[in-house]
């Protein structure tokens, strides 16, 4: 509650700055000027991040590797069990998204609505993706090489105004980059975590 509680105050707050609000909140964004900070400007995405991530409090890691009590009498948690663990982290990054795109689009005007949807699905699969890092740390029983890993992947993209300029360029008529790049990067760490999963799974 007390996570809840300071999330929500900082992000309240975004609304009233003089960041463009129909971009979504946790989406990135571009340096007017190359002279202008990027962590600056991408603090409000860096907190959607963090917040997101803290707000889980790791359930969904938990859940993935909860004691199977019946482990003699049914086979081992495999692919079925890991599945569920994916579509429960995808589920909760749509959840801790959604509820703050309905407030969004309560508040910018009806014509920017699209481009707000959009960038709302790049930051929900944006936090997917770093929530899957940690929880390789978490796998391997070394959860602050996984939020360290998980922060310097995001720092490292808010730092880099050109690799931001061209995930957000036109890849397939309107879709950007990031829709491809995104996907595949869950994908791969989806991979990266059953392999962890299943090694672990073995002791």
């Amino acid at each position: 509650m007390l996570i809840f509680v300071i999330y929500a105050i900082f992000a309240s707050r975004f609304y009233y700055s003089a960041q463009d609000t129909g971009i979504f909140m946790g989406m990135f964004r571009i340096a007017p000027a190359m002279s202008h900070p990027d962590l600056t400007l991408n603090m409000y995405p860096l907190l959607f991040m963090v917040g997101g991530i803290a707000l889980a409090l790791e359930q969904c890691s938990e859940y993935l590797m909860i004691p199977d009590y019946l482990v003699y009498v049914r086979s081992r948690r495999g692919w079925s069990h890991f599945c569920r663990y994916c579509a429960l982290l995808l589920c909760y990054c749509a959840l801790f998204t959604g509820v703050q795109l309905i407030i969004a689009v309560m508040i910018v005007p009806g014509g920017q609505r699209e481009y707000l949807l959009m960038t709302a699905i790049c930051a929900a699969l944006t936090l997917a993706v770093l929530m899957l890092i940690a929880n390789v740390g978490y796998l391997l029983d070394c959860r602050v090489l996984g939020y360290v890993a998980a922060a310097a992947l995001y720092i490292a993209l808010l730092s880099l105004d050109g690799v931001r300029r061209w995930l957000i360029s036109s890849w397939i008529g309107i879709l950007p980059c990031w829709v491809p790049v995104l996907t595949v990067l869950f994908l791969a760490l989806a991979m990266v975590n059953l392999i962890v999963f299943e090694h672990v799974e073995m002791y």
